[in-house]
């Protein structure tokens, strides 16, 4: 009878596993062969939307730094900088703005069973300037992630690699926008 229980137990546990939407790997290596400008990274503001999606100021500073530098086509420092003391030609100040998001939607598909589908968002603007030029990208990172309840167990979900995929895609998209805008310069 323990047999039967304990295959029953792990049966259930198996088929409710996370299943989460394909994410694209976004490439932003070495878009440039040389660096187009410095950037300084100047205020970065966090609007959390739900208190267990929370990513701070420090890890989007870091992300940022990481992709920008990627591209190759640019040379990041978080160094403060004013405004008066840039080079007109090729050094930028860097303004970011995050905007996070969570819904949860929970249906009933039997007594047994219950879906919870998960939507994790992140809304990331940037505006480079100096004295006589700007650029600005904003770039949106979504994750769907689809969960089932059978009998009330669930599999815990990985929200430290979640967050890190949706932090790292939006940084990479919105390396790439940067770039292109200043392409249009």
């Amino acid at each position: 009878m323990k047999r039967i229980l304990l295959a029953l137990f792990v049966l259930l546990f198996i088929s409710g596993c996370v299943d989460k939407k394909r994410v694209l790997n976004i490439q932003n290596e070495g878009l440039c062969s040389a660096p187009v400008a410095t950037i300084y990274l100047n205020d970065i503001e966090v609007k959390n939307g739900d208190e267990s999606f929370h990513i701070s100021k420090e890890e989007i500073r870091d992300a940022l730094t990481v992709s920008l530098k990627a591209t190759k086509c640019f040379r990041v420092s978080i160094d403060k900088r004013d405004k008066e003391s840039l080079n007109v030609e090729n050094e930028y100040l860097l303004d970011t703005k995050a905007a996070l998001f969570r819904e949860k939607e929970i249906s009933e598909k039997n007594i047994f069973k219950k879906e919870i589908k998960e939507l994790l968002s992140m809304t990331i603007s940037v505006y480079a300037y100096n004295k006589s030029k700007d650029v600005s990208a904003t770039t949106k990172s979504e994750l769907v992630i689809n969960k089932s309840k059978i009998l009330g167990f669930t599999t815990t979900p990985e929200q430290e690699s979640d967050k890190k995929m949706i932090l790292t895609n939006a940084t990479k998209k919105i390396s790439i926008l940067l770039k292109k805008g200043f392409d249009k310069l």
